[in-house]
């Protein structure tokens, strides 16, 4: 399994929102390029980047120009990074590759337009992540601002789709530090498959080795990195960490 510290950005900087909540987001010292470097001198293999600003479909220059600097530091490392929010064209998901990301999330033009979505996949060449992020067992799309379909019905849809996996995350406990959502993960894997990445609610060693011993292929970590509640080396050097 592979632990992958997480960078959201709104307006170019550090951000956590709490269940998604963009309006009282919860800023940390350090610009998102300070982070990633951080975190690659800890030994990350690979980081995952979010321009929250384009995820609700007001993208902006700062966290753009932000997001490119966490690839570039990634590619001059040698590390591994995915790219999410706002990528529903060929086009978006064609130009981050193009600058080195190794792979891109689709998660709201999954839901919604599924035959665009797989154009997304083909032309990526599969190095495609399908972003799941589910409230109640319905899944949130738009940044997170609108219900979609029921979650079950689109882990059936993507099934077969030609993307490299899955990123489920569980919104209500995003930013909260509750723990994973295990019941969750097992849906995933039952009606999708494998490969699954958890994000949400994770804020402890013991968090990540719960995901593991339930079959995660990898986990995100955000806020309990940059509070200090998980220590990412201890965390690299407890769980494969694969270059």
């Amino acid at each position: 399994m592979i632990v992958i510290p997480t960078i959201d950005v709104q307006g170019g900087r550090c951000v956590r929102p709490a269940r998604g909540e963009y309006a009282q987001p919860t800023g940390y010292a350090g610009d998102p390029l300070e982070l990633a470097r951080t975190f690659i001198d800890e030994g990350a293999s690979r980081l995952h980047v979010v321009d929250l600003d384009a995820a609700r479909g007001i993208p902006t220059v700062e966290s753009a120009t932000a997001v490119g600097d966490v690839v570039d530091a990634c590619v001059a490392a040698s590390r591994e990074v995915e790219v999410g929010g706002g990528v529903r064209s060929v086009d978006v998901a064609l130009r981050w590759l193009g600058v080195g990301a190794t792979m891109v999330v689709i998660g709201s033009v999954a839901a919604r337009e599924p035959e665009l979505a797989v154009q997304i996949c083909d032309a990526a060449g599969g190095r495609v992540l399908l972003g799941l992020d589910v409230r109640a067992g319905v899944a949130r799309v738009e940044g997170w601002t609108e219900d979609g379909l029921a979650a079950t019905e689109l882990l059936r849809r993507w099934r077969n789709w030609p993307a490299a996996g899955l990123i489920y995350t569980d919104t209500t406990r995003d930013g909260l530090l509750t723990g994973p959502n295990l019941d969750g993960l097992q849906i995933c894997r039952d009606l999708y498959g494998d490969p699954v990445i958890v994000a949400g609610g994770i804020s402890s060693l013991d968090d990540i080795a719960a995901c593991a011993a339930a079959g995660a292929s990898g986990v995100l970590v955000g806020r309990a990195l940059h509070e200090g509640r998980v220590d990412l080396a201890s965390a690299l050097a407890a769980f494969t960490n694969p270059s």
